[in-house]
């Protein structure tokens, strides 16, 4: 799953996603931005802002698929 989360600026970085119970979190190694997100309950916690000036994205690869080997079509 690929998330883009939307900031102002023009730098740009990667989070790398991990599951904590029934949260996605989402870290940036860059900057120390950190987002939370609940897929049950649809709530959104930013917990550490970073760099406000990049817009980050994060992807999130569950434990046991491999995306390079999935064929779309």
């Amino acid at each position: 799953m690929h998330f883009e989360f939307h900031s102002e600026g023009l730098e740009k970085h990667s989070c790398q996603g991990r599951r904590e119970g029934k949260w996605l979190i989402f870290e940036c190694p860059e900057c120390g931005y950190v987002r939370k997100w609940n897929q049950e309950t649809n709530e959104m916690n930013v917990v550490n802002r970073g760099d406000e000036n990049a817009l980050h994205s994060g992807f999130f690869e569950p434990v046991g698929l491999q995306m390079s080997k999935m064929n779309p079509n």
